[in-house]
């Protein structure tokens, strides 16, 4: 497999009501479409999201994205890749080498990243911090004017 892994701050850059992204952006995901991945734990991180602004009142809100949400599922519906025993092992060595820089990204950082590396696919973020002590392939395409 080759391609492009979303890290959920690429997917929520995209989302409805964020700023519009530049013709050239736009154009370079067009582009990359067909090679496009989206992992289980983007899906569990954007639900979560829209679960809270429920909770907090934002019915609207969560409303709008959820509807938003839901078409995006039906595009990558079988290009959602999940945390399976190859990214774990990838996962184990990601976060020691993180612990060893003195780095705690968290568990879903390692996770995406650990799904990208284990995929050959390189992780789409708009957080680089959190990635690049990991070492793996990453690029923001939101960088691109």
């Amino acid at each position: 497999m080759s391609g492009w892994l979303f890290d959920t701050s690429i997917l929520s850059a995209l989302s409805p009501g964020r700023p519009a992204l530049s013709p050239n952006t736009v154009r370079w995901f067009e582009e990359r479409n067909d090679n496009s991945f989206l992992s289980s734990i983007l899906v569990a991180e954007t639900e979560r999201g829209i679960a809270k602004l429920r909770r907090l009142g934002s019915v609207r809100r969560a409303a709008e994205l959820a509807a938003w949400f839901d078409r995006v599922l039906q595009v990558y519906g079988d290009r959602i890749i999940s945390f399976d025993l190859a990214a774990a092992h990838v996962a184990a060595e990601l976060s020691d080498i993180a612990e060893a820089m003195g780095r705690h990204p968290g568990f879903a950082d390692i996770a995406i990243a650990a799904i990208a590396n284990s995929n050959e696919l390189i992780l789409l973020t708009a957080n680089r911090r959190h990635f690049e002590p990991l070492g793996i392939d990453i690029l923001n395409p939101l960088e691109i004017v």
